[in-house]
C-alpha cells in the first residue's frame, strides 16, 4: 500500500485494513477499521477530505476523489463497490452496493441500503433513497431490494460469486486489465513541468507537452503506437488507453480525461471533456471543447460536435455546452495544473 502525504494531511488508516498490491491513499483520507482495497485501488484526498467507515469492501481499480475545495468524499459502514467503481465527491450511506464500472457524481447523496447497478451514473446533485436498486443513465429506481438480497449482492461482489441477474452487478462491456506493471515507463519522463504518477503505466511512443499529468493506476498501452498529450492536459486516475500497433491518438490543450475512462484509438481536440467512466470508442473524434458526458460509451466513428456534450450509449447529442459548464470545466483543468505543480515538488523531495 502507497501511502502519501499531500501538502500538511496525512493519511489517518485504522487496523487490520487489507489492501492488495498498488493501492494508493493519499492526504486527508480517513480509513475505518476492517477495509478492504483490491488492486490499483486509488484514494485521493489531495484537495477535501475522504472519510470511509468500519467494513467497507472496494474492487480492482476503484476509485474515490473529490471535487477540489469544495466536496469531500464521505462513505458509510459495510459499503461494497465493484471493480472499476468511482466515487466522486459524493455521500453513500450504511450498507449501499456500487456495480462494476458504477459512477456516483458530486455532491450526491446515496442513502443506506441502496444498491446500484453495474455501469449506472447517478448524476451531481441527486439524492437517492435507500431500499432501492437503480439502474441507467441517469440511475433511477428499478425496483425495492430487500435486505436479503442486498445481502446476497454484497456477497457476490465481495466473493466474486456468480449469482441470479449478476448484470445487475456485472459489467457487460469488458474491463480493460492492467497489460503492464504499474511504474512501468514512469521512469522514462523527466521534465520538471510534468507528473506522471508511480503507480501508472506508459508503454509505447508518448509525447507529453508542458504542466499535462498521467495520474495513478493510469495505463496507456500504446506499443507500436503513437499518443500525445497536449499542454495542461489530465488523464485522471484508473483510466486505460489500449492502442494497437501503428494507431495513433492526439489529445489537445487543455483536454481533462476523467477518472476510470476506457479509450481507444481516437482525436481529442482543445478544451474538450471526456466525462468519468466513459468509454470512447475506435476513431472517435471530440471536436473544441466538445464534451462525453460521463459513462456515455461512443460507437466507433463518433464525431462529437465543437462546443456540444454527448451522452447515453451509444453516445448521442444532448445539449450545447452553456458559458457556465465551459468556465467550471475550466477551472478544474487549472485544478489539475495545481495538483502537477504539488506532486511533482513532493517527488522531487522524495515524497510518494
Amino acid at each position: 500500500m502507497l501511502v502519501i502525504p499531500y501538502l500538511d494531511f496525512e493519511p489517518q488508516i485504522a487496523s487490520n485494513v487489507t489492501a492488495e498490491d498498488w493501492v494508493t491513499i493519499i492526504g486527508r483520507a480517513e480509513i475505518g477499521a476492517g477495509c478492504y482495497f483490491g488492486k490499483l485501488a486509488t484514494l485521493r484526498a489531495d484537495g477535501e477530505y475522504i472519510r470511509i467507515g468500519s467494513e467497507c469492501w472496494f474492487g480492482d481499480a476503484t476509485t474515490v476523489h473529490i471535487a477540489d475545495s469544495i466536496y469531500g468524499a464521505r462513505v458509510g459502514t459495510h459499503v461494497t463497490v465493484g471493480r472499476y467503481g468511482l466515487v466522486h465527491a459524493c455521500t453513500i450511506g450504511d450498507h449501499c452496493v456500487l456495480g462494476e464500472h458504477a459512477v456516483v457524481m458530486d455532491n450526491s447523496v446515496v442513502r443506506p441500503g441502496a444498491a446500484i447497478a453495474a455501469e449506472s451514473v447517478v448524476p451531481p446533485g441527486k439524492t437517492l433513497e435507500g431500499g432501492w436498486l437503480y439502474a441507467g443513465t441517469p440511475a433511477k429506481p428499478v425496483e425495492p431490494i430487500s435486505p436479503a438480497r442486498l445481502a446476497e449482492l454484497h456477497e457476490s461482489i465481495r466473493n466474486r460469486a456468480v449469482i441470479d441477474n449478476a448484470d445487475i452487478i456485472r459489467a457487460r462491456m469488458p474491463i480493460g486489465e492492467f497489460q503492464r506493471a504499474p511504474g512501468t515507463g514512469v521512469d522514462a519522463f523527466e521534465a520538471n513541468d510534468i507528473y506522471i504518477a508511480p503507480t501508472a503505466s506508459t508503454v509505447g511512443n508518448l509525447q507529453l507537452a508542458p504542466h499535462s499529468s498521467i495520474w495513478f493506476a493510469v495505463e496507456i498501452d500504446a506499443k507500436g503506437a503513437f499518443v500525445e498529450l497536449g499542454e495542461a492536459s489530465n488523464i485522471q486516475d484508473n483510466s486505460r488507453i489500449h492502442l494497437e500497433a501503428g494507431e495513433t491518438m492526439h489529445i489537445g490543450r487543455r483536454v481533462t480525461v476523467g477518472h476510470n475512462v476506457r479509450m481507444h484509438a481516437c482525436e481529442i481536440e482543445d478544451e474538450a471533456i471526456i466525462g468519468m467512466g466513459s468509454i470512447v470508442g475506435k476513431d472517435t473524434i471530440v471536436r473544441k471543447g466538445g464534451v462525453i458526458a460521463a459513462g456515455a460509451v461512443t460507437a466507433p466513428g463518433t464525431e462529437v460536435a465543437a462546443g456540444t456534450i454527448w451522452a447515453g450509449n451509444p453516445a448521442r447529442r444532448s445539449r450545447p455546452l452553456s458559458e457556465e459548464n465551459a468556465r467550471f470545466f475550466s477551472i478544474g483543468v487549472d485544478v489539475y495544473k495545481g495538483y502537477t505543480a504539488n506532486y511533482r515538488a513532493a517527488q522531487k523531495a522524495g515524497i510518494g
